[in-house]
C-alpha cells in the first residue's frame, strides 16, 4: 500500500513539472492563473462546517437504515483517509497550477492553510459516506449489478494502456493544458487503477467485466454531490472560485471522477485492515448452560 501510495504521488509531483520544463516554460509564468491573496478564511471556515456537519448527519442517515456507525466501527479506517484526502486535495490544487481549470485565492497565512487542509481532509469521508448511503438502498443496487458486462482486455494489455495514458496526461498536461487539460486531470485515476493491476488488486472497475455497475455509478453519483455541496458553500460564504472550463458540464465530470479517485483510494487504504478482526465483531464463546457429565462406559469382559 505504502509503495503505491509513494509512486502515485511522487508521479503526481514530478512528472507535470517535467513536462513544463520540457515545453520551455518557466515556473514563475504558473501564477498567471491565480487570484491576488487575500488574508479572508471565513469562506474556507464555512466549507469546513458546512461538509462537516454534511458528513455526520449522512453518517447518521446510515446508521439508522443499516444499525452500523460507520465512524464509530471503522474509525481508524476514516482518520486514514481524511489524512490521505488532505494530500490528494494539495495534490490535485498543484496540479490545477498547470491546468488552470479554476481560479481561487492565493493563502498567505497559517490559519487558511490550515481550514484548506481540514476542507480537503473532509471530501473523501464524504464521498465515501455518501456511497455508503446510496449503497443501503439494496433494491437499486441489485438492478445495477445486473447491467451490460463490459468486456476488458487483459490485466498486461491494461496496465501498459493506462500507465501509458498516465504519463501523458500528466507530462502532455502540463506541457498544451489548452489542449490536454481534460486527459491531466483523468490521469490521476488511471495511475491509481494502474498501480493497482500491477499489484494484482482489484479496482472501482473490475465489477464491470461481470455487469455490475454499482460501485461506479454510485461513486460518481457522490462526487458530484460533494463537489457541488463544497463549491457552493464556498462561494456563497464569499470565497472566490472561478471555474474556467469550456462547458460547465465539464465540471459535473470532474466531481464524478473525483468521486471515483476517492473510492479507489479508499480501496487502498483499506487494504491496512484486510484480514483483521473488529473489535467486538465476535464475542467469546460461551458455555454450554446445561452441565453435561461423561461417565466412563463400563468394558464387557471376554
Amino acid at each position: 500500500m505504502k509503495t503505491r501510495l509513494g509512486i502515485f504521488i511522487s508521479a503526481l509531483l514530478l512528472l507535470p513539472l517535467s513536462g513544463l520544463l520540457l515545453s520551455g516554460q518557466e515556473w514563475n509564468e504558473l501564477a498567471d492563473g491565480m487570484l491576488p491573496a487575500t488574508d479572508s478564511i471565513f469562506a474556507a471556515l464555512m466549507t469546513v462546517t458546512v461538509l462537516l456537519g454534511y458528513t455526520l448527519l449522512i453518517n447518521l442517515f446510515v446508521k439508522i437504515r443499516t444499525g452500523n456507525n460507520p465512524f464509530i466501527r471503522q474509525r481508524n479506517y476514516f482518520l486514514a483517509t481524511g489524512a490521505a484526502s488532505a494530500v490528494l486535495g494539495w495534490l490535485l490544487a498543484y496540479l490545477n497550477l498547470f491546468a488552470a481549470s479554476w481560479s481561487s485565492e492565493q493563502g498567505n497565512s497559517a490559519m487558511q492553510l490550515l481550514f484548506c487542509t481540514l476542507m480537503f481532509a473532509l471530501l473523501a469521508p464524504s464521498v465515501l459516506t455518501t456511497r455508503a448511503l446510496v449503497g443501503s438502498f439494496t433494491g437499486l443496487l441489485k438492478r445495477l449489478a445486473r447491467g451490460i458486462p463490459l468486456p476488458l482486455p487483459s490485466s498486461e494489455f491494461q496496465v501498459f494502456g493506462l500507465l501509458s495514458l498516465a504519463a501523458v496526461g500528466l507530462l502532455g498536461g502540463a506541457a498544451w493544458p489548452t489542449q490536454l487539460f481534460w486527459l491531466l486531470w483523468i490521469a490521476p485515476l488511471l495511475l491509481l487503477v494502474a498501480l493497482q493491476l500491477m499489484w494484482h488488486e482489484s479496482t472501482v472497475f473490475s465489477g464491470l467485466k461481470s455487469g455490475d455497475w454499482a460501485r461506479v455509478i454510485y461513486a460518481s453519483l457522490s462526487g458530484m454531490v460533494v463537489g457541488n455541496l463544497a463549491v457552493l458553500s464556498y462561494q456563497l460564504a464569499g470565497g472566490s472560485l472561478i471555474i474556467n472550463l469550456p462547458n460547465p458540464l465539464l465540471a459535473q465530470l470532474g466531481y464524478a471522477l473525483f468521486g471515483l479517485l476517492c473510492l479507489q483510494l479508499g480501496d487502498i487504504i483499506a487494504e491496512n485492515w484486510r484480514g483483521k478482526q473488529r473489535p467486538g465483531s465476535f464475542q467469546k464463546n460461551r458455555k454450554f448452560p446445561i452441565p453435561v457429565v461423561v461417565e466412563p462406559v463400563a468394558r464387557k469382559k471376554d
